[in-house]
């Protein structure tokens, strides 16, 4: 089997939206690019993630040829494959049904940079790709543009994107994209005023979280 420890990781992220409620039985889609062979772990089709196994996972080229798999990927392959050609920062991509991102989807307001964690993941508000539909050449373009230099997104009438230089990264941008959303949702349930942060500090802010953030010996 190849990629085994690629194919757990993946697996373990979607475990994780399960019980971080970001999705529900087979909803969004997860992948992770191995950076030596290039070759892409991904979630295959409808098969839902509390009974999938490693051995599940498909394994694809950038071109979309099954490497290794006894599924069809899942239906936004177009999707993974071109942000991964049009970003080569990026090893990881992870799509949510998260409940309250989907809320600003929906309406397609693009989500603000109100929590100092969110802007350090995040770097910047949130954009909304316009609608295409699901798994469609359309949709793969507009959401890999409206994450051309970001690391989340949000897809008009369907849910999140995000990504990073691996998976831990993808789904760190997740959970503050999610939080944001539902920080904003909240303040608007009680009537009060939204200060966002300032675009130079949210700047500043991320550029010490890419620099200085890591694990450091005393």
């Amino acid at each position: 089997m190849l990629l085994p420890e690629l194919r757990e990781k993946v697996l373990e992220t979607c475990l994780q939206m399960l019980r971080d409620g970001l999705s529900r039985v087979s909803e969004g889609n997860v992948s992770a690019r191995h950076p030596g062979s290039g070759f892409i772990v991904i979630t295959p089709s409808a098969i839902p993630y509390a009974k999938m196994t490693v051995e599940d996972l498909c394994i694809i080229t950038a071109d979309r040829k099954l490497i290794e798999g006894g599924w069809k990927p899942t239906s936004e392959i177009a999707l993974h494959t071109l942000i991964y050609t049009r970003r080569p920062d990026v090893q990881a991509v992870v799509h949510t049904h998260a409940p309250y991102c989907s809320l600003f989807a929906v309406s397609g307001e693009p989500l603000p940079m109100v929590l100092t964690e969110s802007a350090m993941l995040l770097g910047g508000d949130v954009p909304v790709a316009p609608y295409f539909t699901p798994g469609s050449e359309e949709l793969a373009r507009a959401t890999a543009e409206a994450l051309i230099d970001r690391p989340a997104a949000l897809m008009a009438n369907h849910g999140a994107i995000s990504v990073g230089p691996d998976l831990e990264s993808a789904y760190a941008a997740t959970l503050a994209a999610e939080d944001t959303a539902r920080m904003v949702c909240l303040l608007r349930s009680m009537n009060a005023p939204i200060h966002a942060l300032p675009p130079e500090t949210t700047a500043r802010l991320r550029s010490a979280y890419l620099e200085k953030y890591r694990p450091t010996k005393a």
